[in-house]
């Protein structure tokens, strides 16, 4: 055989090392198509489903803690109307089911805002919100999340919904609102007079 042949038979050729700075690009590259994969996922997938069921969920609880409101309050004379810190943990606490993954809800309410904190799947979390009359009517303003929920829901989605609450809440009692009032562990709306039937 001539040398040139021998010389360029595949099983003598010299075999290539890897270098560190190859293996480390490789591995880089790696880590990046993972983290691509798993923050489409969350995107596209995870995040639209968990969204979606805690969204139905607090509109589910909220629909029926606006029917508990007795069809008696509209015969409330006009005047302050307290809401405690007690009447939204229980309100909040008989409309969760003992699967439902929100644990421990506890109010407070403070001249500045009312703010709920919960435990969700065992992690923190929190909803805070001041209320306001805009047109006569009862809004959430300033609402702000915390906590692993504010990974699944922003403020712009959950005001719209809490809105429509306190809306269908307040076409409940049939009373026009004059005011709201936050103090130190109580809110006071105070009523107009009663809405024609």
């Amino acid at each position: 055989m001539p040398p040139d042949a021998v010389a360029n038979r595949p099983d003598t050729l010299p075999r290539r090392r890897r270098n560190r700075a190859g293996c480390l690009v490789g591995c880089l590259s790696l880590l990046v198509l993972l983290l691509l994969v798993v923050g489409a996922g969350w995107i596209f997938l995870l995040r639209p489903y968990l969204h979606n069921m805690a969204q139905d969920q607090l509109d589910r609880a909220m629909n029926s803690g606006v029917e508990q409101i007795p069809l008696a309050a509209a015969l409330l004379p006009p005047g302050p109307l307290p809401v405690g810190e007690n009447s939204i943990n229980n309100l909040i606490v008989l409309n969760l089911a003992p699967s439902d993954p929100i644990k421990n809800p506890a109010t407070q309410i403070t001249p500045d805002g009312i703010h709920i904190s919960f435990q969700v799947f065992g992690f923190s979390s929190s909803i805070s919100t001041k209320p306001a009359l805009q047109n006569g009517r009862l809004v959430a303003t300033n609402v702000a999340l915390d906590g692993p929920i504010s990974l699944i829901m922003t403020p712009a989605e959950l005001t719209p919904l809490l809105n429509q609450h306190l809306s269908d809440a307040q076409d409940r009692i049939r009373h026009p609102l004059e005011s709201v009032q936050l103090k130190d562990h109580e809110m006071d709306l105070i009523l107009g007079s009663p809405l024609p039937v």
